[in-house]
């Protein structure tokens, strides 16, 4: 089996190497769902297949691919990574790895990711972290006005190495909302980055 109960894998990988390797596992059933987008729907389709018993071997390993999975769908697979079958594995399979939740990246074993350590050398986010509130305000403006969404992304990214570095739960919880906010299709993510900007501290 594998040795972490979920793992996520980039598409590329899985398709070079990742189905491979499962269906080689002894003693191991895997069952493949496909989705260009995942939705909350098809999650509860798959909690019902997880907590069912493998027909001819003492395991089994969920294999799902998504193009998209929608913010409720991730909490709803969350729930299910925090409290998973005994008998069940689970790989997620997915290209669209930053419109992930940080709170269901951390139930994943990420075995084709970079280290995560390799993000505290983001140097957009360093550059906002040192920068004061008023130069973060300036910044967010341009990169929004232009619609960099590079630039976008790399802070993003950056602010989820940031709570994975533990910071007090108030402050987490609220630099948490934020970025799951700006999941959601219409969200205005120059305002959801200002509040970043004056909740993040400034790192002399």
């Amino acid at each position: 089996m594998l040795e972490h109960h979920a793992i996520l894998l980039t598409a590329k990988t899985f398709a070079l190497s990742g189905f491979k390797e499962l269906i080689e596992e002894q003693d191991t059933e895997v069952e493949l769902y496909t989705f260009e987008t995942l939705a909350i729907s098809d999650v509860r389709k798959i909690i019902q297949g997880a907590f069912g018993k493998p027909f001819a071997a003492s395991a089994k390993t969920m294999v799902i691919e998504a193009g998209v999975i929608a913010p409720e769908a991730q909490q709803a697979l969350l729930k299910l990574l925090e409290e998973p079958p005994s008998t069940t594995k689970f790989v997620l399979v997915t290209e669209a790895i930053n419109g992930l939740l940080p709170t269901l990246l951390s139930r994943l074993a990420k075995p084709d990711m970079p280290d995560v350590s390799a993000r505290s050398t983001n140097p957009a986010f360093t550059t906002f972290q040192t920068s004061s509130y008023a130069v973060r305000l300036e910044h967010i403006a341009k990169i929004t006005k232009e619609k960099n969404t590079k630039e976008i992304e790399l802070l993003r990214d950056g602010v989820l190495w940031f709570l994975e570095q533990k910071p007090t739960p108030q402050l987490a919880a609220e630099i948490l909302l934020c970025v799951t906010q700006m999941q959601n299709r219409g969200a205005s993510k120059k305002m959801l980055l200002e509040e970043l900007a004056l909740t993040l501290p400034v790192v002399s």
